[in-house]
């Protein structure tokens, strides 16, 4: 399902792109002597690039309709031939447009008969190039969907096969049912490796980096496999089952009285070898909104990235004043379904704090796995001030303009507080981690239970809308501004 609105999303935007890079070279190329005085009177963009954008849009609604936009390995002939019949039909629609309109365009027929053929060339080279890039390169970057098959060793090579056929996803490694546990040696199943077996590969997903699961058993009366299903679905990692254990794991789940039920949205699909599989996975936010989130991240990353870079003039000296180190902080976090990677943060804390965190773990005012002490020995007076005030947490705004973060998110949580995780805690990384969210929001250093950390997260991740995002943006303001539970 995301792989489809992945692909959609990309051919629209090829689709457009080439019809403004064929109007406005048209426009540059026949300015001179070609276009009449009529057509440069009038608003060029509003005349040319809109008709020419809408027909564009309607020739590919027409010619890639019921799927017929997903991406696969093509020629460069094979492009160009499929092109051509987009650009015969933006031809009919961009001339039943312009007619309509009365428009002036049809008085400099040159420009008509240019865009088309600079339309043609780029539209088949861009659907080549970026296809074919985003099969062979698209599943080893850290946006491809990491895979985990659990099956038996019969069938581990017949699913990662087809598996390894779609380019969103990578197999990141292979548990074997038919095993207690993970091999002694390292062991390798069409290139990939095995990692666990039946009683340890639950554990190993909540150690490791994952967005999907596919588990492909024959035996539908195992409750060691109803368990392991209810533990990925509290972690937030999609699963996709095969249809024989569907209906026992369906009734086991309604009726287990669990601490948090995470909301499940089930959807039957097929796989590319046409078996029959449930997919259950978090209800999925509907794409324009997530591009959306994506954008204000992006404006936001650059407005905080800029007003990071004067912090650092300003506090740098100061820092380093009180307490001799580097003006930056950076950690080790865990993000988005246990990916690694490092968040920065202006200095607020002598250099051995993190040796000292030990000493003081006695003192530790959190219930659970997070630290938090009030008067704090190891914050300098520095410290105390952005603490307060929050200008500590600008760097993280690089976080956000590299995509590791989110403005508004769940707080990602340190390696050492990852390992301790349950299941349940995990699911709090089902999203992209943000600099505040509704912990923040409500209160920060006044809630002292971390379960009560999750709970908010994970009614965050449950309930996200834009309209949250907002709510949530105001009340950290609100809260930042009256220094409330800033400890």
């Amino acid at each position: 399902m995301k792989r489809k609105k992945l692909e959609l999303t990309i051919t629209v935007l090829i689709y457009l792109f080439s019809a403004v890079l064929a109007g406005v070279l048209s426009f540059y190329l026949l300015r001179e002597d070609k276009l009449t005085p009529q057509f440069l009177q009038k608003n060029i963009f509003r005349n040319t690039l809109g008709p020419l954008c809408f027909a564009a849009f309607a020739a590919m609604s027409l010619r890639l309709y019921d799927g017929a936009y997903a991406f696969e390995r093509i020629s460069l002939w094979r492009s160009l031939w499929k092109s051509l019949g987009s650009t015969i039909a933006l031809a009919g629609i961009w001339a039943a447009i312009l007619l309509l309109q009365k428009n002036s365009v049809t008085q400099s027929r040159y420009y008509f008969v240019c865009s088309l053929l600079f339309f043609l060339p780029i539209l088949a080279f861009l659907l080549f190039f970026v296809q074919n890039w985003t099969i062979n390169h698209f599943y080893k970057t850290q946006s491809a969907s990491f895979v985990l098959l659990a099956t038996s060793s019969e069938r581990a090579a017949e699913f990662s096969d087809f598996l390894k056929g779609d380019w969103y996803r990578k197999v990141a490694a292979i548990a074997l049912l038919d095993r207690e546990r993970r091999p002694e040696e390292a062991e390798e199943i069409d290139h990939i490796p095995v990692v666990a077996g039946r009683r340890d590969y639950v554990s190993w997903v909540q150690q490791n980096a994952l967005d999907e699961i596919y588990l492909i058993t024959e035996d539908t009366q195992e409750p060691d496999i109803i368990d392991a299903v209810r533990n990925f679905i509290q972690m937030g990692i999609s699963v996709h089952l095969n249809l024989p254990t569907v209906e026992k794991l369906d009734r086991a789940l309604a009726l287990e009285e669990e601490k948090y039920s995470p909301a499940i949205q089930r959807t039957l699909l097929y796989a590319r070898n046409g078996s029959p599989m449930l997919l259950l996975d978090q209800p999925e936010p509907k794409l324009r909104y997530m591009l959306i989130k994506r954008l204000i991240d992006i404006l936001s990353g650059i407005v905080g990235s800029l007003i990071a870079l004067l912090l650092f003039f300003i506090l740098g000296a100061a820092i380093k004043l009180e307490s001799p180190g580097p003006v930056l902080f950076s950690q080790e976090r865990i993000g988005k379904n246990g990916r690694k990677f490092r968040m920065y943060k202006f200095r607020s804390m002598y250099q051995d704090a993190e040796k000292r965190k030990a000493e003081l773990m006695e003192k530790n005012e959190m219930d659970g796995f997070m630290f938090k002490m009030k008067d704090d020995p190891r914050i300098t007076k520095v410290g105390r001030f952005i603490r307060k005030t929050s200008l500590d947490e600008f760097p993280q705004f690089f976080n956000v303009l590299r995509g590791d973060m989110s403005l508004i998110g769940t707080r990602p949580p340190t390696v050492n507080e990852f390992k301790k995780y349950s299941n349940y805690h995990k699911r709090r990384l089902a999203m992209k981690p943000g600099i505040t969210g509704m912990w923040q929001a409500s209160g920060r250093s006044e809630i002292k239970d971390f379960e009560d950390v999750v709970r908010l997260d994970c009614k965050y991740i449950d309930n996200w809308s834009l309209w949250l995002d907002l709510k949530i943006l105001a009340k950290t303001i609100l809260v930042v501004v009256s220094g409330k539970g800033s400890e």
